[in-house]
């Protein structure tokens, strides 16, 4: 069994201004590489965008080709290296908490629960923007706070890890 001292050492954690920035330069990325998805199927639509209206059930396989490129991106970062391309810039990684390597499963699970705060996020701001009555801004706020709650146990956590990173058994560490 490797040893997981170091990996829960607060010394070696990845602080919150490196973690957003590459998150910031992997966000750009991926706008590329989904850029780049999108034009290798304009032939297929005649130059047109891909909407409902136009494309019909080739609109849901569209979709699902970018989520593909998504988890493709970060998926085969994480598993090769531990590390994105916004990760190496700043020099972060992304570990196991038990020292294992990282699968598709453990990139899917942090895909997936970042996800998910990220569309709770975009709805309570978008409740938050538009509506009035106290109920639905009480649920906006409510929605928002998993996001927020992430990034603050940073400061909290005796290991200096993110909700993200426990509910997935990992860590982001300084490499250099």
């Amino acid at each position: 069994m490797p040893d997981t001292s170091k990996l829960l050492d607060p010394q070696s954690a990845a602080g919150l201004f490196r973690r957003l920035a590459a998150l910031v330069y992997d966000g750009l990325l991926l706008l590329a590489v989904l850029f780049l998805g999108t034009l290798v199927l304009l032939p297929l639509s005649g130059g047109e965008a891909i909407t409902p209206q136009d494309a019909g059930p080739w609109e849901h396989l569209y979709r699902a080709w970018l989520v593909l490129l998504v988890a493709g991106y970060f998926g085969i970062s994480w598993i090769r290296r531990g590390q994105t391309l916004g990760m190496m810039s700043w020099k972060i990684r992304l570990v196991r908490v038990d020292g294992s390597g990282f699968r598709w499963v453990h990139a899917l699970s942090r895909l997936g629960v970042g996800l998910a705060m990220v569309v709770a996020a975009a709805i309570g701001l978008r409740l938050l923007g538009h509506e009035t009555s106290p109920a639905r801004m009480l649920l906006g706020a409510a929605l928002l706070l998993p996001a927020l709650l992430n990034y603050l146990l940073v400061y909290i956590d005796p290991h200096r890890r993110t909700l993200l990173d426990r509910w997935t058994g990992t860590r982001v560490v300084r490499i250099g």
